[in-house]
């Protein structure tokens, strides 16, 4: 089984071009595929629907996405803004060979606002069907500025990881 994990940092690449084809490509292979910084509605790239734009270059995989941070955003004087009622979401995407049987987001402890750059990170739980039995895969987003944020981020979903047969998944 070929695992792939890549925060796609709204699907920009290192030279500052947004092309998620181009990302695509570079997961050519892949059985399953753990994203993180997938975004709907976000001014810098375009208000792209990063979510059914990425699906349509995967059409024979199964995906799940898992938006931590979801708010509303207002249209503004210039137009530059969508049109009211727009959502901008921030999250991650599991996609699969096989079936998603189940899945959950779980959000992930923050000490900060958004204010000192620091937006709702998840984790997106994936149950898959693969050929050799039900599998839990993780697209995991933790925090980039703090140590300690992301050692509590990570003690967190260890905890939630562990109680994953006496809580059960997403029913």
């Amino acid at each position: 089984m070929n695992f792939a994990s890549y925060n796609i940092q709204y699907g920009f690449g290192l030279d500052g071009r947004y092309d998620l084809a181009r990302i695509a490509r570079s997961l050519e292979g892949a059985d399953v595929i753990a994203l993180q910084e997938v975004t709907r509605g976000f001014s810098r790239n375009g208000f792209a629907d990063m979510v059914a734009d990425i699906a349509a270059l995967f059409p024979d995989y199964f995906w799940v996405y898992g938006p931590a941070c979801d708010m509303h955003v207002e249209a503004d004087e210039d137009g530059l803004q969508p049109v009211r009622g727009t959502r901008f979401q921030f999250g991650n995407m599991v996609l699969s060979r096989w079936p998603i049987l189940a899945t959950r987001t779980l959000l992930l402890p923050r000490s900060r606002t958004i204010g000192k750059i620091n937006l709702q990170r998840g984790a997106t739980e994936a149950v898959i069907a693969a050929p050799a039995g039900a599998i839990r895969v993780y697209s995991v987003h933790l925090d980039h500025v703090s140590a300690d944020e992301r050692i509590r981020q990570l003690q967190f979903l260890n905890a939630r990881i562990n109680a994953f047969v006496r809580e059960g998944g997403s029913l």
